[in-house]
This record gives structure tokens, sequence and C-alpha cells, in this order.
């Protein structure tokens, strides 16, 4: 059974969103009639504040971006990202929270007809993390236009039990309730709730596979109104997949004008190295997670565990292993010191659980969360054999091979995205002959309406274009938004 299908009579969506992450959410949020205006004077940057206020009562729908954004600096290469983040979150990288410089207000008029297609609950990859891991992003960078993460996290706590965590903040000890970097299973519960505390739930379907998207000509599209469209658009796009709905599975075929991509990296990095599937190899916290929660304390093992890779999830990984006393080998390419790595790039005091492993890589400590367990580190060096024996086989800087004998593997470096069911759509990225990694090949996009430049009608949000944080990858929202619903003058 089809929910919808070519055949039947229909309008297609405006737009359809895939992927439910929380900038698929920020996106759904303006779609749905929710739209911003800036206060006058209410951004410390003078420059923004003139330009803005030159459009007073215009909202930023209908703003020029392009010329708003000019000559903002910050961490992100796209500038309506730097723009939405600096007005949601002034100065927030001088460590200032300053409250939002935006008012929102609901213009049902000014809804646009959407979809959105995600494969789980709403909040994308949040809901796949260890739930008591801490973010690296702080509270506020997290939070998304329209329901405020503070208020919504004591609403949250007032109607669960208390449990004190004995987490650190800011270097001092707090009664558990951490206010400046919260668990990634909240995270995933303000994401979950954001839907319904904004009233855009209607617009998702969860627990959904799409299949594949292509681009169908007015003459080649049956039954869809997208032949009685004004004249600028040829014909729409047509996406099929399947839905879970009640336990039941069905197949569904929808149309849509415009389609954003917001899957994200869901895709596990692999070394391509044999022995990489045997099955005490992992390459995902959820997974590596459980099989450190069935370990009895303390393990029976004597054997380390192998962690490869200098990046968070490597980092939150050796942490689990240590806090479960399990010894731990980390093997990482780069030199301890390498200002490329994460660790060595963030303040000791905001970040004290990642900083600790920056100093065990280095030598300079030996504990963490209170226990001594083995930790060594080999810097400069790369897996090339994992065998079935449980013994590896690791390659210093200067070719010498050496064996180690292991209880499990855990390969953590990085993740790439998964754009397989984009039937005929080619040459998206930046090297437009190269697959899509949203490290070295974002897909290439207008900078200020997040489509395409080689696709018309398909848009780009997040990791996807090189925006990993979600302070950042919102700005896509305003971009798509400001594009598809600006009002003529």
């Amino acid at each position: 059974m089809s929910l919808f299908s070519c055949d039947e009579d229909y309008d297609p969506f405006e737009v359809l969103v895939i992927g439910n992450g929380p900038n698929a959410l920020s996106l759904s949020f303006i779609l749905s009639g929710n739209v911003p205006y800036y206060i006058p004077h209410q951004h410390p940057n003078t420059i923004l504040d003139q330009k803005l206020c030159e459009h007073r009562g215009k909202s930023l729908l209908d703003c020029d971006l392009e010329y708003l954004s000019e000559g903002l600096e910050g961490r992100s290469f796209n500038p309506v990202a730097l723009l939405f983040d600096q007005l949601l979150r002034p100065n927030a990288d001088l460590g200032k929270d300053q409250g939002s410089c935006l008012k929102w207000y609901h213009n049902g008029s000014r809804a646009v007809k959407h979809l959105v297609l995600g494969s789980g609950s709403p909040g994308g990859c949040w809901h796949n993390m260890e739930g008591s891991q801490l973010t690296l992003s702080l509270n506020n960078w997290l939070e998304l236009p329209g329901c405020n993460f503070q208020d919504w996290l004591r609403a949250h706590r007032s109607s669960t039990v208390r449990k004190p965590c004995n987490l650190v903040t800011n270097g001092v000890k707090s009664d558990g309730y951490n206010y400046d970097r919260a668990t990634t299973s909240h995270i995933a519960q303000y994401y979950k709730d954001f839907v319904a505390n904004t009233n855009i739930a209607s617009n998702f379907w969860n627990d959904t596979k799409v299949l594949s998207v292509k681009r169908l000509l007015s003459e080649d599209c049956m039954g869809c109104h997208c032949q009685d469209a004004d004249a600028h658009r040829d014909g729409c796009w047509e996406v099929k997949g399947v839905r879970t709905y009640a336990g039941i599975q069905d197949m569904f075929v929808v149309h849509a004008y415009n389609v954003v991509l917001a899957t994200g990296n869901r895709v596990p990095e692999t070394l391509g190295i044999a022995g990489e599937k045997l099955p005490f190899v992992y390459h995902k916290m959820d997974a590596i997670a459980r099989y450190l929660n069935e370990l009895p304390d303390p393990p029976l093992s004597v054997d380390p565990c192998l962690v490869v890779g200098a990046g968070l999830s490597a980092a939150d990984c050796v942490l689990a292993a240590r806090n479960k006393g399990l010894p731990v080998i980390h093997a990482i390419r780069r030199q301890a010191t390498d200002s490329k790595i994460i660790y060595n790039q963030l303040p000791g005091v905001v970040y004290p659980e990642y900083y600790k492993v920056g100093q065990m890589m280095k030598g300079e400590a030996t504990t963490a969360y209170g226990r001594d367990v083995m930790y060594t580190p080999f810097t400069k060096t790369t897996l090339v054999e994992i065998r079935q024996d449980k013994e590896c086989v690791l390659k210093k800087a200067d070719g010498t091979l050496f064996k180690q004998k292991v209880s499990s593997v855990f390969v953590l470096i990085g993740a790439k995205p998964d754009l397989s069911f984009l039937s005929g759509v080619k040459r998206l990225g930046v090297h437009s002959l190269k697959p899509v990694d949203s490290k070295d090949n974002p897909i290439d996009i207008n900078p200020f309406t997040y489509e395409s430049v080689n696709e018309p009608g398909l848009f780009a949000i997040g990791p996807l274009i090189g925006d990993n944080f979600v302070r950042f990858g919102i700005g896509g929202a305003l971009g798509i938004a400001n594009n598809l619903m600006k009002e003529n003058e």
C-alpha cells in the first residue's frame, strides 16, 4: 500500500527535507510560519545593528542576507550561518550569554507546505549517542529557535527524579545540574520535545527510510499538479521510501518542488584493512557503550582494548573504557602535540575530560575518573591489520611493524554521509568528481540560499556543507527560508 502514489492527483510539497536532526527541525519551525524580526539596537556590533535597523519592521525572511552578513567572521565558512548565530547568540565566542536579538511571530499565511523525513525520532543522530556523555558544545549553542533550552531543562528536571551526577562545571564541582554542558540524552530529549512544543509535529514522518530521490520533468510526471505550476517550474522531485507507522511498513512516493538534504554524517569511516569486519571490532559509540556495559566490573580479560582515532568519540571511548577498568592502547596518526588534534584546542577549564585525554596522550597524566588504569598511547602509529586471534599489527612512522594482543578494537575515525538514494544526481561536491565529504569535499552551494550550484531545487545544510556544529548548521534554515519565502518587493 502506498501513502502517496505518482498516479494520485495531488499537489507536490513545496519543500521536502531528508533528515530530522536539529538543522531540519529549525527549518521546519520557520517553514511552519514562524517569522524572525530583529529587535532594534539589541546587537552589540554597531555596524550590524545599523544594517538591520535600515530594515526596521522587515522580517529576516525578506532582508538581503548577503548585505547583512558581509564582514562577519567566526568559526563557520558560511556567512548566513555566522549571521544567524550572531543574532541568536551575540558574542558567544567571547563567553557571553547576552540573549537573542530576535523576536519570533507566527504568521500562518507565510507557512510553506513541507514534509520532514527522518530515520528515527526527531533529533537525528543525537538519539544514537551514549546518553551520559557531556556535549562538546555549551547548552545555549545547541538551542533551537523558538524553544529556550534552559527553560526546557528546568521543566524536564522538575518532572523527573533528581539524580546528582557530580559533574564538573568550569572547574567547580556542581550538585549534578550542569547548566553549561548537558548530557547528550538531555539534548536528544530536548530535540524530540521541540517538535511537540512548537506545534510542528504534523510535518514529520519519523521512522522513515528514503530509497530514491530523482528529478522528473513535467512531461514525465503523471497525475502530479507540477504540470499546472508556474512556468519557472519544470517538473519536480520524486521521493520514494518506506515508512514504519504503528508497527506497519508502507511504501510511499511523494513529490516536491524542492528537496533539502539534512542527513548529516551517518556512516562510520573505516580503515579498509584486513580483519576490520571481525566481530570484536566496533565503529559506533552506541555499540561500544553496549559492549562495555555488558562487561563485568572489573573486566575478566587482561588484554587491553585498542582505540584508533584522535577525535571526540575516540576520547569518549578512552574515558569510558578506563572508567570500566579496561586497559587501553590508543593509536593516533599524529604527534601528541599536533595543534590539529582537538584535545589540544579545548580549554581544560571548560572541557576537563577531553583535556585529560590530551594530557594522558602526552604522558602528562596517568589517571582518569580517579582510576589508575593502564593507558598506553602510540602516537604517529597506524593500525594495518587485525587478525582473528585478536592480534593487531601496527606500524610506526618509520615503517617499523609491531604486534599487540587485544580484547577488542574500537575504530573511531569519523563518519561520512550516505547519499546513495540520489538517483542520477552527480557532481554535488566542490570537487565535482569526488564523493561528498564534510571535511574535504562538502556539497557546493550558493552561500546565501544553500541551493546546490549544479542541481537547482536541491539544497543542503549541516555537515554536508561543512557546518558540523548545531549552532552554525541551523543557519541553513534561515538561508533556505529566505530564498523560498521572501515576499516580493
